[in-house]
């Protein structure tokens, strides 16, 4: 079941992108304000700060240029945020506080420990960020019914802050955990079968990642661009004497990205592919795996499935999630009645897939997560995509009884 959607009201203080912000969230009685360094002791008409709380000090790293994050918390917010911290001794200069406090005064000291302390591992887990604590956060022992309570705040925390301009606790892609969806989401470059470069990577809303552990080919041709250039000698700390990347990256484009791992010219919309080796051009366009785009509109609408063959093999498909069974009719593709339909779609998922998917739930030609009648499709991977609600290579994903694919078949 998809999760339910949340609000938050964003409220510009000083009617300013560059001043004081509000964040709150529906139905949460806690509240963060963002504030810039030069304007914290301009906040007598916030008493509210003046209470305990936790906060985030935000700025950038000389060293490596990158975001950093000191987490604190204190009996009166305010007070703490205008003396001096240890991490800055070293020159470190934050530039931004989010503070988080509940106007009703139900944090605590031990409340606020137990937040801070969490939060600090959260951080620290996602390495998105440098954390500039020294050490780690004592916490607070709680009841388990309290313990509840704060990380209900600590999820709702983590999603009011990448409101307010600030990734901290996302974790990196290769930092998250590890699911079938995930993996669906993985595309992978080799070049001269991995000699010249082998890497995985993923799209974000940050942009293209090319993962911890990819193979990073250790010549720069002269005539790769000087972007490149400038990227790999950033990042050389972060590539090991083997030539393995020891963090993720993230990249403007695919084609930049797989630059950088073979240090040739490439196209990444045509080297990067999903784990059927369909192309990310062709995921993107929906080529190769669903009817031609003339045909795309037809393909919205659920066509009559023509009579079940009794000669006809039956294909299975078996994805960690779902299972279904089929039969090439034609051109197309026949999917059976009793096959399963995922719930869940993944990001990869084409919109005209998503519009078919809809509408067969909206026939009733698919019934809690079972279709309840033979569907045909224009294709097999147009089926097999409707069935696990993600890109799909049919060809590669159906499969005859003896285990071979109908691309194995189609090969003898």
């Amino acid at each position: 079941m998809s999760s339910l959607g949340k609000s938050i009201h964003l409220y510009l203080m000083d009617g300013s992108a560059s001043g004081r912000w509000q964040a709150t969230l529906s139905n949460w009685n806690g509240v963060a304000y963002k504030i810039p360094r030069g304007d914290l002791k301009d906040c007598s008409d916030l008493p509210e700060l003046n209470t305990p709380g936790v906060y985030f000090l935000f700025g950038k790293d000389d060293e490596t240029g990158k975001l950093f994050i000191y987490v604190g918390e204190a009996d009166d917010a305010q007070k703490r945020l205008l003396q001096p911290h240890t991490f800055e001794k070293d020159g470190s200069y934050w530039t931004e506080a989010v503070i988080f406090v509940t106007p009703d005064g139900t944090l605590e000291k031990g409340r606020v420990k137990y937040l801070e302390n969490r939060f600090f591992t959260i951080a620290t887990e996602a390495k998105r960020y440098i954390v500039k604590n020294g050490n780690t956060p004592p916490q607070s022992p709680m009841p388990k019914q309290i313990r509840d309570l704060l990380e209900e705040f600590i999820i709702n925390a983590q999603l009011i802050l990448p409101a307010l301009g600030y990734m901290a606790f996302e974790p990196l892609p290769s930092s998250g955990k590890d699911d079938a969806d995930a993996d669906n989401e993985l595309l992978y470059f080799s070049r001269n079968k991995g000699k010249g470069g082998s890497a995985i990577g993923r799209i974000t809303s940050d942009g293209f990642w090319v993962l911890k552990g990819s193979y990073i080919y250790p010549q720069v041709a002269d005539y790769t661009a000087s972007g490149i250039k400038k990227a790999r000698e950033n990042y050389a700390a972060s590539i090991d004497k083997n030539g393995i990347l020891q963090e993720d990256i993230c990249f403007g484009s695919p084609s930049y990205a797989s630059t950088f791992v073979c240090g040739k010219n490439s196209n990444g919309l045509v080297e990067w592919k999903d784990k059927f080796g369909v192309s990310l051009k062709n995921l993107d366009s929906g080529e190769d795996e669903a009817p031609a785009s003339d045909k795309k509109k037809a393909a919205v609408k659920p066509q009559p499935a023509p009579a079940v063959s009794a000669n006809a093999e039956i294909l299975h498909l078996a994805g960690k999630k779902v299972a279904a069974t089929g039969q090439i009719s034609g051109d197309g593709f026949i999917v059976m009645k009793g096959s399963g339909f995922s719930s869940s779609e993944t990001k990869s998922c084409q919109t005209w897939i998503k519009s078919l998917r809809a509408q067969l739930v909206a026939d009733g030609k698919v019934k809690d997560c079972v279709f309840t009648e033979n569907v045909y499709f224009k294709s097999t991977s147009a089926a097999a995509a409707c069935v696990t609600g993600g890109s799909a290579n049919g060809n590669i994903m159906w499969l005859y009884s003896d285990g071979q694919s109908i691309k194995d078949k189609a090969r003898k």
